[in-house]
């Protein structure tokens, strides 16, 4: 009785290709899908920084050249956009001087900021847009540093400090908290502005105080060294810093005037 072998040819060679394409499928998924899945979400973080300087801009429009409210549309993947006000923020400013009037009285404005955050799940990475600057920082480890510089400014031909403070918050008698994921509108408006202006004592050196308030397990040291590298860069300020995070002390001598301008950003929708 004669045997054929080409049914029996054919079935190895179906099974031998079967087991290609699932070993394939195998190594793509073991190697190739977690590596999709990184590029994703930085390219995700790449999209959210770009966005808060976007947002940075607007507040400028707002502050600066006085604009009745800005609004952009944006898109939120890969974690969550949320506004914490005042009351949530996780820092505090506290600049002090003495003035020329009452040399031995020392004057202080204390300021503690709202913030536009992105938390981005797959990264633990946060974005902040807070007190004009935009800053990114790892969660739960110390370190941060600054993607765009808040619009504060040594004239040195006057030895003049100028200090602008952004208060983000919601509007009287709503929630500090707002939160969006996926398509949303941040849309903002100007409600107030508060100035200050001041002869320094010639004696007496301009300080800057920055405290972490809380989050002290998922933010140990708040956003203080980005906060520290822009105060103490000869291109900016050129303050000098001394820090035991959570608390940064900075100061700057040979001041003539300081001038702060508070302006609060209310967010109506985010």
């Amino acid at each position: 009785m004669e045997l054929r072998r080409e049914a029996v040819s054919e079935s190895i060679g179906y099974l031998i290709i079967f087991g290609l394409i699932l070993t394939g499928i195998g190594l793509i998924t073991l190697y190739g899908y977690p590596l999709l899945m990184a590029q994703q979400s930085s390219a995700n973080t790449r999209n959210m920084e770009e966005t808060m300087i976007v947002l940075q801009n607007d507040i400028k429009s707002l502050t600066y050249q006085l604009a009745n409210y800005k609004e952009t549309s944006l898109m939120v993947n890969g974690g969550s956009l949320s506004l914490y006000g005042y009351t949530y923020t996780p820092e505090q400013f506290n600049i002090s001087w003495y003035n020329t009037i009452s040399p031995s009285t020392l004057t202080s404005y204390i300021f503690t900021p709202g913030e536009l955050r992105y938390f981005s799940t797959n990264d633990n990475t946060v974005i902040s847009l807070e007190n004009g600057a935009v800053i990114e920082k790892p969660l739960a480890v110390n370190g941060s540093f600054m993607l765009a510089n808040p619009r504060w400014y040594l004239d040195g031909s006057t030895d003049t400090l100028v200090i602008n403070l952004m208060n983000l918050s919601t509007a009287p008698g709503t929630t500090q908290i707002l939160s969006e994921t996926g398509v949303g509108t941040v849309r903002m408006r100007l409600s107030n502005i508060r100035m200050v202006m001041d002869t320094v004592n010639g004696g007496s050196s301009v300080n800057i105080t920055y405290v972490a308030l809380n989050n002290q397990t998922i933010m140990p040291d708040g956003y203080g060294v980005a906060w520290k590298a822009y105060l103490t860069d000869p291109n900016n300020l050129g303050m000098t810093c001394f820090n035991t995070f959570p608390v940064l002390n900075c100061g700057l001598n040979s001041i003539n005037n300081i001038i702060i301008k508070e302006y609060d950003i209310v967010v109506e929708t985010v």
